[in-house]
């Protein structure tokens, strides 16, 4: 969590045990109900006042006039960690889409990376940030994309608007490494839409999803599980002749 998140949950929590203590103290102070005990401390801590009940006595005189200055600090420190709190969110976060968008519009002759799970990472790493547009719908891993100083667009493939946003009319190659199959196919579809030339690589989950990608106008597909497979046996028959 960070510093200014913390300060400003200790404020809160100082300022509710703060009313709890006044509560309490005038209920006994003042014999008074809860209710109004605690309708109050409120008055008083928020220096509003009120004059449905006054301080009867010395001691609760002085506890007044404790709860006045406590409660006064305790809200200035809970406003001005607001307001450095809301700060420190907002502004970095202008900043950093300021400058995802102006590399954006930048962005031509480009690939566009779909998923940045284990596949997509190594192939964002090899290209490199300068020429990759990164699409990616998990926060977390967004969060990772723009921390290795990538450009990348939040949101899913599948979506229209999703792809136009990474320039696809401008690009010259997507890159497909989803999770899903049928998400793969459909950001296909979509993809051939947007930009009839564009050369498309794809990350197959299953082997029988090759043919499907194929056809819808996929370039190159690679099946993984049966690209392993192939490379385990070859290991395994080169063992065996040396053995």
């Amino acid at each position: 969590m960070r510093t200014e998140t913390k300060n400003l949950l200790y404020a809160v929590i100082l300022i509710f045990i703060l009313i709890l203590v006044g509560t309490v103290e005038y209920m006994l102070l003042e014999d008074i109900g809860l209710l109004d005990a605690l309708y109050f401390t409120i008055v008083t801590i928020s220096s509003v006042g009120s004059c449905d009940v006054l301080p009867s006595s010395a001691e609760s005189k002085i506890f007044t006039m404790f709860l006045i200055l406590t409660g006064l600090t305790l809200l200035f420190y809970l406003v001005s960690a607001l307001v450095r709190n809301l700060v420190e969110v907002s502004l970095p976060d202008i900043f950093l889409f300021r400058k995802i968008t102006n590399r954006l519009k930048k962005m031509k002759n480009h690939v566009i990376l779909c998923g940045y799970g284990d596949v997509g990472t190594l192939i964002a790493d090899s290209l490199g940030n300068k020429s990759v547009v990164v699409i990616e719908k998990d926060e977390e891993k967004f969060n990772k994309i723009i921390k290795k100083d990538f450009v990348g667009v939040h949101g899913d493939s599948t979506d229209p608007a999703i792809l136009e946003s990474a320039r696809i009319s401008e690009a010259k190659a997507i890159v497909i490494a989803l999770d899903s199959d049928p998400d793969s196919v459909y950001t296909i579809l979509t993809a051939k839409e947007l930009n009839q030339g564009i050369a498309i690589y794809v990350r197959a989950n299953e082997k029988a999803s090759g043919s499907k990608m194929k056809r819808a106008g996929a370039n190159y597909v690679i099946c993984l599980p049966a690209l392993g497979s192939r490379e385990l046996l070859k290991a395994m028959e080169v063992k065996s002749k040396i053995t």
